[in-house]
């Protein structure tokens, strides 16, 4: 049974020294309790991305969901569309690549079926 979409919506999150960032997030609750959390970002989107600002986008996110939240990053089409989830073995921050149809199972239809949106204009 695929996980059961809990929140949409934006989060906010800033690097130090820059503008704060808006992204869509999308949050999922596994049947074992365990919570993803997949961040979007368009190609218009300006500001830090969410790979650069790894550390940043994982604090908001566990202090919302608690440390041990999944982060995938999603990148939509056109293009080269992708996920890549966030890995910590120690220190440092790893991306690891996901395929839509690994997370298909695990998360759902509403994987694909919700649409991100952009920003409002004007940025924040």
């Amino acid at each position: 049974m695929p996980a059961r979409l809990v929140d949409t919506g934006p989060i906010l999150y800033a690097a130090p020294g820059q503008k704060l960032v808006q992204r869509n997030c999308r949050t999922w609750i596994t049947e074992d309790g365990r919570t993803v959390s997949v961040v979007t970002e368009l190609p218009a989107d300006t500001g830090m991305s969410i790979t650069n600002a790894a550390e940043e986008v994982r604090a908001v996110l566990e202090a919302t969901w608690g440390v041990g939240c999944r982060i995938v990053e999603h990148y939509p089409s056109p293009g080269d569309e992708h996920y890549d989830e966030q890995i910590r073995p120690s220190a440092s921050i790893r991306w690891h690549r996901l395929s839509t149809d690994a997370l298909r199972p695990e998360l759902g239809p509403e994987l694909e079926m919700t649409k991100p949106t952009a920003p409002a204009a004007g940025g924040l």
